[in-house]
């Protein structure tokens, strides 16, 4: 079977806005330290070099395939195991964990977080988004939790210089509606921000640069879509 991370390459690169890359042969997975016999853990192996620019660039593979240590590793949160990897921007990762105070309201939160225009464009997407903020988080929704997650994730990048979101399943929880809105929001700001983002699956998102999966350990990469996204990862991990 060929490798089709070899064989399918993305344009060129520009030093200009965020750009991520990655070295053929890194290894991501987890570092053993305490017993001299045991060996690390090598979850993801890279058999080409990726290189990545500002859009929006897909990540889906199957649970316990490593995706979450992949964003950890290119966060700076955990060391390569082998290879090197290169960061252009600032870099926000949000885990899917990640929580705040939860007898805080979303209009306090925002208020803390936020000041002048970074706060105005973090109403907007509040009302593209359809959050009450007045309501405590810990009586909201999962997928209203999750807007608020993605909300401060978004506004951040938006007021920095290049930006790198490594998203962590943003839209779980998420309905159908508002996944939409988030998709046709990402395909349009796509030009200034370099999104890497784990999805449970690709139905939602119609629209992006490149897709990432996990096939046999060894972490696939394609600029080129055939058919749908789903069909494109299906064919990736043959």
């Amino acid at each position: 079977m060929k490798n089709i991370a070899t064989e399918w390459s993305c344009s060129p690169y520009s030093a200009l806005g965020p750009l991520l890359w990655i070295e053929e042969g890194t290894q991501m997975g987890h570092r053993r330290r305490f017993w001299r016999s045991a060996r690390d853990q090598v979850l993801v192996e890279l058999s080409a070099p990726v290189v990545l620019e500002s859009g929006l660039h897909l990540f889906v593979a199957p649970n316990g395939s490593g995706k979450t240590t992949v964003l950890r590793t290119l966060a700076g949160l955990h060391p390569a195991l082998r290879g090197q990897l290169k960061v252009t921007g600032e870099v926000f990762y949000v885990s899917d964990q990640l929580q705040f105070d939860m007898e805080l309201s979303a209009h306090r939160l925002f208020a803390k977080w936020f000041r002048g225009s970074a706060l105005s464009d973090c109403y907007g997407l509040v009302e593209r988004l359809a959050l009450d903020v007045d309501c405590a988080m810990n009586k909201l929704s999962r997928g209203n939790r999750q807007k608020i997650m993605l909300i401060v994730a978004e506004t951040l990048a938006a007021g920095s210089g290049p930006s790198i979101l490594l998203l962590d399943e943003p839209l779980a929880g998420m309905d159908a509606e508002t996944r939409d809105v988030v998709a046709e929001f990402w395909a349009a700001t796509n030009k200034s921000v370099l999104r890497l983002v784990v999805l449970h699956e690709l139905e939602s998102v119609k629209q992006a640069d490149s897709l990432f999966t996990v096939s046999r350990g060894q972490l696939r990469h394609t600029c080129r879509q055939t058919g749908s996204w789903s069909e494109t990862c299906r064919r990736l991990r043959a």
